[in-house]
């Protein structure tokens, strides 16, 4: 029976490369693959031609019996494989075959399970793989490279990675075991994962245990004083290529990771930067100087989360050079309830940022009258004409209308009435300054008066 379980704070222990970082000893395994690499590389028994490769790939059992493969280009070829039920791959295997490949060709691979199974160690590296995308399938064998240092000698070639609903299953031994060698590091390859890439995208990913019940054999309090170790080893990626980077549809993502790839690792030219569907509520202040961190930044998506309240976004324009467009901060879908003048003005301020607040829950109650006034009488930059069109979910009674349709009469607030806080707070403290001078007259001039008295009964008895 598989047994899934929300992660907190063994979680850290098992982030590797940009969404995870677990390991373990894979000695055996890593001396078979010395070995097999020295022998591919001393072989002179490339092939270079079509039929060649195909034959080649044909004897890869598994793969050639799941998998079907084509030529798309003078030296491209495409993969396609279905993994159903029991059956699976392994990227071993795969890995063998493309050492043999002439340098100048290139592979294409993607994988849809039907409950299949890939013994896929991360991170994916073998010789002219170009493009890997991985649906619903269930990887195992994950973390079985991450302390082998051959891996950081084969070329990092993946520049478009993919993963939509996949799982990684874990053992809790496995786990146990790699974290009691801490004094081991990780590679770079298993920390940073493809770091020529142009694309790295994983969509509802999560980590599985096979035998969660059993982690009362282990001593969870020896994980727990190991993490210290993992998060201070982590090294500063470079994503000298990376456009699209995307985390989504995950409800274990944690600040550390939202922290490596925005402030730890480099990626200069990163257009488009997606944070949705992760359950986040405080996450957006850490991109407060967004611009000035991401030059060519075109959309950040932060949609479909928890958000109550927005930062105030600054716009740095022109004082990054490479400002070329408008970039899009989306928090729509959100659980922002509230809207305000101040942060209405500050958007009018925005030439290179428009911030997307729409479909949010507002509540339309007297205190939207102001937001109403202004957005009436303030001509807004273009980019912000949605604002228009901003409906109210709360009362009930003006549910789904517009925002700037409505009357303080439907709202039952007359305009004279509506609580304006400065000014309350103003006259509540000149109220209490006249009272308190006014006490202060009464109780000197009585003291005065008593003072008065007595010098001049003193008069007279004299």
């Amino acid at each position: 029976m598989k047994t899934y379980f929300t992660f907190l704070n063994i979680y850290p222990l098992l982030r590797l490369g940009l969404a995870f970082n677990i390991f373990n000893a894979t000695t055996e395994r890593n001396d078979d693959l010395v070995v097999k690499q020295q022998q591919m590389n001393n072989s002179i028994d490339t092939f270079t031609n079509f039929s060649d490769v195909m034959d080649q790939f044909e004897s890869l059992q598994n793969w050639s019996r799941l998998c079907n493969i084509s030529q798309t280009a003078h030296t491209d070829f495409n993969i396609v494989c279905i993994i159903k039920g029991e059956s699976s791959i392994k990227l071993t295997e795969f890995r063998n075959f493309t050492y043999r490949v002439s340098s100048h060709i290139r592979f294409d691979l993607s994988v849809t399970c039907e409950d299949g199974i890939l013994y896929f160690p991360w991170p994916f590296r073998a010789e002219k793989l170009h493009r890997v995308y991985i649906k619903d399938c269930i990887i195992k064998d994950y973390k079985s490279d991450s302390k082998n240092q051959l891996i950081d000698h084969i070329s990092d070639t993946i520049k478009y990675l993919q993963m939509d609903n996949v799982t990684t299953s874990l053992r809790m031994k496995e786990v146990y075991e790699s974290l009691s060698k801490a004094n081991s590091p990780i590679t770079r390859a298993a920390e940073c994962g493809p770091e020529n890439a142009f694309a790295i995208i994983r969509r509802g990913t999560k980590v599985e245990f096979e035998d969660f019940h059993n982690s009362y054999l282990y001593d969870i309090n020896a994980l727990e004083q190991s993490s210290h170790y993992f998060s201070i080893q982590k090294r500063t990626c470079l994503y000298k290529n990376l456009e699209v980077f995307e985390l989504s549809g995950r409800n274990d993502i944690t600040r550390s990771t939202i922290s490596k790839i925005v402030h730890t690792d480099i990626a200069q030219n990163l257009k488009i930067l997606n944070f949705s569907r992760n359950g986040m509520s405080d996450i957006v202040y850490k991109l407060q100087g967004w611009r000035l961190r991401f030059p060519d930044m075109e959309y950040l998506d932060f949609s479909n989360n928890h958000i109550k309240v927005i930062p105030r976004i600054r716009d740095y324009g022109m004082t990054v050079k490479k400002t070329k467009s408008v970039g899009i901060i989306d928090i729509r879908r959100n659980e922002i309830t509230s809207l305000t003048k101040g942060m209405i003005d500050s958007f009018s301020t925005h030439e290179f940022v428009k911030v997307d607040i729409s479909e949010n829950p507002f509540l339309c109650d007297c205190g939207i009258i102001e937001v109403i006034e202004y957005l009436s009488s303030k001509t807004m930059l273009k980019a912000y004409d949605y604002l228009d069109s901003l409906g109210c979910a709360n009362p009930s009674n003006v549910r789904g209308r517009k925002l700037i349709s409505l009357t303080p009469t439907e709202l039952n607030c007359n305009k004279d009435t509506v609580v304006n806080f400065p000014v309350v707070v103003l006259i509540i403290i000149t109220i209490s300054l006249v009272i308190i001078t006014l006490f202060t007259l009464i109780y000197f001039r009585n003291k005065i008066k008593v003072n008065l008295c007595s010098r001049l009964n003193k008069n007279v008895a004299t």
